[in-house]
């Protein structure tokens, strides 16, 4: 399950570009309007929308039994990724979390000890443009003080939050979707291939898959989504895919 934050005066239709890629992946997805933002009512107040986190969508998450093995990973989007990082260090079941421009203090919100800490024995993946200087500083000082599995990535420009995917979408998308692979893997599937009537093949909730004319147990890599690519051992699709030289990757190119 991935938790989605927006930014501050957003709401989560700001997460519309990504939503597909992170669907045919096969994640589950929880996208709210945080307090005061979108169709939730109530006045903005993010020490409450902490709680409002773990108490409220995750408690829900889990009174309902949606977190499977796998866990959960929180992303957020500027005072969106202060709160992931800062909720997912007070939740045993978060694995992870994705900060999209975070700050050292946005309206209260300080991350760095959370990260430092809290997320000392799972991951973040920090990401921010160059030109945001707020939020690139932060980012290389999180980085150094850091004691947990932690990547950053710094883009060109000053796109900020989730208005970096409106200037390195793509690469932005491949970034995430290969740390969610690696931190939130995919438990394997034993479900059987779902074979429609023009003989193309729904698997792992990805649908529009082909099968190998040689060998129809494979499904080729050329009708996997390029967003997912490449595929890591972990993930639901790679054991119906051909790992030819036995790397634990495959859909390299």
């Amino acid at each position: 399950v991935i938790l989605l934050l927006h930014m501050l005066n957003s709401n989560r239709a700001a997460w519309n570009p990504l939503i597909p890629d992170l669907r045919a992946a096969g994640y589950a997805l929880l996208n709210i309007d945080l307090r005061g933002h979108g169709d939730s009512s109530g006045a903005r107040d993010w020490d409450a929308a902490i709680d409002d986190v773990a108490l409220g969508w995750v408690g829900w998450l889990t009174e309902n039994q949606r977190i499977g093995e796998s866990g959960l990973a929180i992303i957020g989007g500027s005072i969106g990724a202060n709160a992931a990082l800062i909720s997912c260090a007070n939740i045993d079941s978060c694995r992870g979390a994705i900060a999209l421009s975070p700050g050292l203090d946005y309206r209260g919100l300080k991350p760095q000890s959370a990260l430092v800490d809290g997320l000392a024995d799972r991951a973040a993946l920090l990401v921010a443009a160059q030109a945001d200087r707020a939020s690139s500083s932060a980012i290389r000082q999180m980085f150094l003080n850091a004691k947990g599995d932690v990547t950053a990535r710094l883009y060109r420009g000053r796109a900020h939050g989730t208005r970096l995917f409106e200037t390195d979408y793509e690469s932005v998308s491949r970034l995430i979707l290969g740390w969610l692979s690696e931190h939130l893997p995919m438990p394997i599937t034993t479900d059987a291939p779902i074979v429609h009537a023009d003989g193309s093949v729904t698997l792992c909730g990805i649908s529009g898959l082909e099968r190998s004319k040689r060998n129809p147990d494979y499904i080729l890599c050329g009708s996997v989504p390029d967003k997912i690519k490449p595929i890591e051992s972990g993930h639901c699709l790679y054991n119906y895919l051909d790992d030819k030289d036995d790397d634990g990757i495959v859909c390299e190119s």
